[in-house]
């Protein structure tokens, strides 16, 4: 054998058609760890790995026989020591003094082979960290949903207490402390802006009476039909509440005294004219008209002596405290 080829930087293989091993170079030996002695005449299988053996006889051989040439195939060998080595083959079937011969030449590939087994770990460590990436997104997304329909449905909750914290609870009407803030907000608003307002109370005429005969249930039936009645009436900036038992307010924004006692007569007369099943029903109204320096207290004291007043003159009617006032 030739030097140059004994000692080249690549495994070099005769074989015989029957597999047997005809001469291996040293660099070849070297790989495999065993001496010349011990491989040359025996067969090929002593020298491949389990799966390079099936290589070998369902492709390389019938391959190399068919064609003459074998190009850039991959099998494993098997060295002394049990390792597996990755190879590429190439190899040509030549005729020399007319015997048949295999040559095969080995590139060691594993150092690339390691490479590509480091590659494909860390393409899976890869994918599998984009796969936990993945899921953690998924799972916050999930998360962040959940957090957003709770919230949707803190928000809800939260609107729907508001409205419970300022609605009367039988007659669905404002509820007093509600009335307040309103009454509270058109003082000021006057104050800044001089645009009139008028207040009415409103209450149901002999309602002990009512409760005393037919009982409280049907008493609580007259006070939600009268809520009702005020609901209709009531204009978008007006407020309409229970203001405490049998009593109603109505706060009137942009409304003067004429204003305010035409809305109550007819209130009044709405009420009076409603089909009540027992018995009639009316109501007396109190009225009064916002007046420069008029607190809370000043507001409601007038309305509530136009009330006294109408209740004093036979019910079943509406009284300005501006009369009283003219009166006296």
């Amino acid at each position: 054998m030739d030097a140059r080829l004994k000692f080249a930087p690549c495994g070099y293989l005769s074989l015989a058609d029957d597999g047997s091993i005809l001469a291996l170079n040293e660099t070849l030996l070297e790989w495999l760890g065993y001496p010349l002695s011990d491989l040359q005449g025996k067969h090929v299988d002593t020298i491949l790995s389990a799966p390079g053996r099936l290589f070998y006889q369902v492709y390389f051989f019938p391959l190399i026989r068919m064609h003459g040439t074998v190009k850039e195939m991959y099998l494993s060998l098997q060295a002394r020591s049990g390792k597996s080595i990755p190879v590429l083959i190439n190899a040509v079937r030549k005729e020399y003094d007319g015997i048949l011969s295999n040559e095969c030449i080995f590139t060691n590939m594993t150092q690339r082979y390691e490479f590509e087994q480091g590659l494909l770990a860390a393409k899976k460590s890869a994918e599998e960290a984009t796969r936990s990436k993945n899921e953690a997104i998924a799972a916050l997304e999930s998360l962040k949903k959940d957090l957003e329909d709770k919230q949707q449905e803190l928000l809800k909750l939260n609107a729907q207490l508001q409205i419970l914290a300022k609605t009367d609870e039988l007659t669905g009407l404002q509820n007093r402390r509600s009335f307040q803030e309103s009454l509270a907000d058109n003082i000021e608003l006057f104050n800044r802006t001089n645009r009139p307002f008028s207040l009415l109370l409103l209450d149901v005429d002999h309602f002990k009476q009512i409760n005393d005969t037919f009982g409280h249930s049907t008493g609580d039936f007259v006070l939600k039909q009268i809520a009702q009645v005020l609901m209709q009436s009531c204009r978008k900036i007006d407020t309409a509440a229970r203001y405490g038992g049998e009593e109603f307010a109505m706060v009137l924004p942009d409304t003067d005294q004429d204003g305010a006692a035409a809305a109550a007569e007819r209130v009044r007369s709405m009420v009076e004219a409603s089909c009540w099943i027992e018995m009639p029903i009316t109501i007396s109204i109190g009225i009064t008209t916002m007046l420069p320096g008029d607190q809370e207290r000043q507001l409601l004291s007038r309305a509530d002596q136009g009330l006294y007043t109408s209740k004093e003159m036979g019910r079943n009617r509406i009284t300005h405290s501006a009369h009283l006032q003219a009166g006296s």
